[in-house]
């Protein structure tokens, strides 16, 4: 009969080729947490590890400690397992998705996406990849198993059963299955159409398939068991089973001795010879080991604390990374200029109250771990919100335990049933939803049905205070408010008029004048609204509000975004303007701005110009009025890790845009900066401009809407520019597209076009 054989698609191939100028843009922000480990291999000159689904690698002799990702080295995201070839010293990687790369033993990479593109309705997950001396790859997926010949780089079988095949693997010569109960075995080279046209022997439990020799695996299911395989007179094979350990063996790994087997779910490894013989069972912590087939037996392992040779007892080697597997809630904190990333209790897009609280700060270099302690029993915390008279503290409120105030990353205080109005109400506990007004009062609104109606509000100069009481707050009675996990504040700082977004399914777009805290204001709900052109704008949910430089506010909903001025909305005859992108094709017709899409977050940056995540198409990048999509960014297009968008954060000094996906976190250098009042602070970046660097010149430190001319030591100028915001870039060419010759270029930058402006010079120095 024909073998089935897995089409490559071209078309895939294509979308995963990104232009290198786009990617030069990114960056991703891995993880590391130490609970979660995965694998390690010990590859001679340099040591793989996956650590949160995030891959890295230290080179042994130089010490470099990096992370490889979508951006510099691989071609895909959330990898779900690494295997190392001993034969020939490569590692392969799976994707989530299926995609497969191939880390050879130069360093160069190999793209496998054969699996991920094959035409198959069912799952493709791949569950393991084991290997043969002959160059054989042998990948167990949740459909059959796939065979890679591995010196031309494809696919030489494909078995597809429509049953998952926990693992794949050559002993002798009999190739075995591990699928359910059951071990399947066959004669290698022999293609059984169906699973039942093979014999079955062994006991198996969604087993992982390790062969050490032509008659000896390792089989790990709950236990590990050496299995030895006879074969009896008919060509039938028994199967004799000897327990190694009362544990799963997360992984096997080759040592110039024999084997050595690590079960970190009991925190042991142990080691075997060449035969599968015991030799010894190692009290390994909370650490995973692995040793280089032909080294010298020197141990390296992974630890929370990052990697480590037993060579060298004091040296470990951590990532530069984020210690949350869920980066969500994005804040900067202007106060000390550190980016704040936290975890997220139940939003609606996560819906995990129990979480646990995990708070990390970006400076623009270093991660730091700043998760407050003691610990937050149950987590469900959410963003952090800054205290303007408390440089070291902050506030976040929580699904539990009402709203806790951090200091100096400790738990200082909690608000509570016991000390404020908030409710001890059932399912929702304590969960508040908080934001401080720009006089620095706490405004805060509880979730449940029990909580009742109504704002909670503690002034700033109680906020100082060692404890509170429920007298010290303001309730603030509105009708038709309540809480919900996808409550939303925004408390403008352009107007009086604050914002709260119930975040219920059709529910309600609150306005109030809070010009004054008082049990009594001016407020208007709407559970609709009108546009420009008296058509009804209706959702199901308010998912984001954002207020730009102008104090124009913007709502993200599950059909698109509007914008408002929040000054109107306590009048009669109150419309938003559902805004509108001309098609531009010689019609007057337009489209309204992310039409039927969910969008989860907003953010402005320097230029005035809106960020906006959404819920399935990524990231849109739309000029001030939002009359114009600028950028659009996901999965196909660049390197995105995800569509899903959680939450945008746009740096106040820098061109940096930060983005939580529900693959990870990512920072996009934009080409725009928050302008400056003056021109005292203009420089470029990178300076000097070296002979290899083919990127843009970054100018920054401009006032908004500059003219920036470069000129050369001469006076001659040789291009003229405008900033976006505060920034200006430069790709080293003139007028004429030629890149400039070696010199220093002076940047003369002015408010205007007119001479009697004022202005300021900076230098770049540019080597050929």
């Amino acid at each position: 009969m024909m073998k089935q054989f897995i089409s490559l698609c071209l078309a895939c191939l294509a979308l995963l080729q990104v232009n290198a100028a786009s990617t030069s843009k990114w960056r991703i922000h891995p993880s590391y947490v130490g609970t979660d480990i995965q694998n390690i291999v010990d590859a001679g000159d340099k040591v793989y590890y996956l650590v949160s689904n995030y891959l890295y690698r230290l080179d042994k002799d130089t010490k470099e400690n990096e992370s490889l990702n979508k951006v510099n080295l691989l071609n895909d995201a959330t990898i779900t397992g690494i295997y190392y070839n001993d034969y020939k010293k490569y590692l392969m990687i799976a994707y989530a998705d299926a995609n497969i790369d191939v880390i050879l033993a130069d360093g160069s990479i190999v793209n496998l996406p054969d699996i991920e593109s094959a035409s198959l309705t069912g799952s493709k997950t791949i569950n393991d990849i084991t290997f043969t001396a002959d160059g054989s790859a042998y990948v167990a997926t949740a459909f059959g198993y796939v065979v890679y010949n591995d010196s031309k780089w494809e696919v030489r079988e494909s078995h597809i059963y429509n049953t998952n095949i926990n693992s794949a693997a050559v002993v002798g010569n009999h190739v075995l299955l591990s699928a359910g109960s059951t071990i399947y075995y066959g004669t290698v080279g022999t293609h059984y159409e169906t699973l039942s046209q093979m014999s079955t022997g062994g006991s198996n439990d969604s087993g992982r398939i390790y062969p050490i020799s032509d008659t000896r695996f390792i089989l790990c299911t709950g236990w590990t068991t050496l299995v030895t395989i006879t074969q009896n007179s008919d060509g039938t094979l028994n199967f004799s089973n000897a327990t190694l350990a009362e544990y799963r063996t997360s992984n096997l790994h080759k040592t110039p001795s024999g084997y050595l087997g690590n079960c970190l779910a009991a925190r042991t490894y142990y080691t075997l010879d060449a035969s599968g013989t015991l030799q010894s069972t190692v009290d390994g912590g909370a650490a995973m080991y692995s040793a280089y087939s032909e080294g010298d037996g020197t141990l390296w392992s992974v630890t929370a604390r990052g990697v480590h040779s037993a060579a060298d007892s004091a040296a470990y080697y951590k990532p530069n990374a984020i210690s949350t597997t869920t980066p969500y809630w994005l804040r900067y904190d202007t106060r000390n200029n550190v980016l704040y990333v936290t975890s997220t209790g139940t939003t609606g897009l996560i819906n995990d109250q129990t979480l646990p609280t995990s708070v990390n700060t970006y400076d623009g270099n270093t991660w730091t771990d700043v998760t407050p302690t003691p610990t937050i029993a149950e987590g469900g915390t959410y963003y952090p919100v800054f205290l303007p008279s408390e440089t070291s503290s902050y506030l976040m409120g929580s699904w539990w335990s009402g709203i806790y105030k951090v200091t100096d990353g400790k738990i200082a205080y909690n608000y509570n049933w016991e000390n404020s109005p908030l409710q001890h109400v059932s399912n929702y506990y304590c969960h508040a939803t908080i934001d401080l007004d720009a006089g620095g009062n706490l405004w805060a609104v509880q979730s449940g049905p029990e909580a009742g109606t109504g704002i909670f509000v503690l002034p700033s100069s109680k906020l100082s205070q060692a404890t509170t009481t429920s007298s010290d707050w303001v309730r603030v009675n509105i009708a038709n408010l309540e809480g919900s996990k996808r409550a939303r504040w925004l408390l403008t700082r352009r107007s009086n008029v604050k914002l709260y977004a119930d975040g219920n399914f059709g529910g309600n777009l609150i306005f109030f004048d809070g010009s004054s805290i008082s049990s009594t204001v001016s407020s208007r709900s709407y559970s609709t609204l009108t546009d420009q052109d008296g058509t009804t704008y209706s959702w199901n949910n308010i998912c984001s509000m954002a207020e730009d430089n102008n104090g124009t506010v913007w709502v993200g909903t599950t059909n698109g975004v509007v914008s408002l001025n929040p000054a109107n909305a306590l009048s009669t005859g109150f419309s938003v303007n559902h805004i509108k992108v001309p098609r531009n094709d010689g019609t007057s017709l337009a489209d309204y701005l992310l039409d039927g899409l969910q969008v989860n977050a907003i953010a402005v940056d320097g230029a005035n110009r809106k960020w906006l995540g959404t819920d399935a198409s990524g990231l849109f990048l739309v000029n001030s009025d939002g009359t114009k999509i600028l950028q659009s960014f996901n999965t196909g297009n660049s390197p995105l890790l995800s569509n899903k968008i959680y939450d945008i954060c746009c740096d106040p000094n820098s061109n940096s845009v930060y983005v939580t996906t529900a693959g990870g976190l990512m920072e996009y250098y934009s080409d725009s900066a928050p302008s400056q009042s003056d021109f005292s602070n203009i420089h470029a970046y990178p300076n000097p401009v070296r002979p290899e660097y083919l990127g843009d010149i970054t100018i920054v430190g401009l006032m908004d809407n500059s003219l920036v001319k470069i000129a050369d030591a001469g006076g001659n100028v040789v291009r003229q520019l405008k900033s976006t915001g505060g920034m200006a870039s430069w790709d080293g060419r003139d007028a004429n597209g030629n890149r400039v010759k070696s010199g220093v270029y002076f940047i003369m930058a002015s408010d205007s076009d007119s001479s009697s402006s004022t202005g300021g010079v900076g230098k770049i120095l540019i080597m050929r």
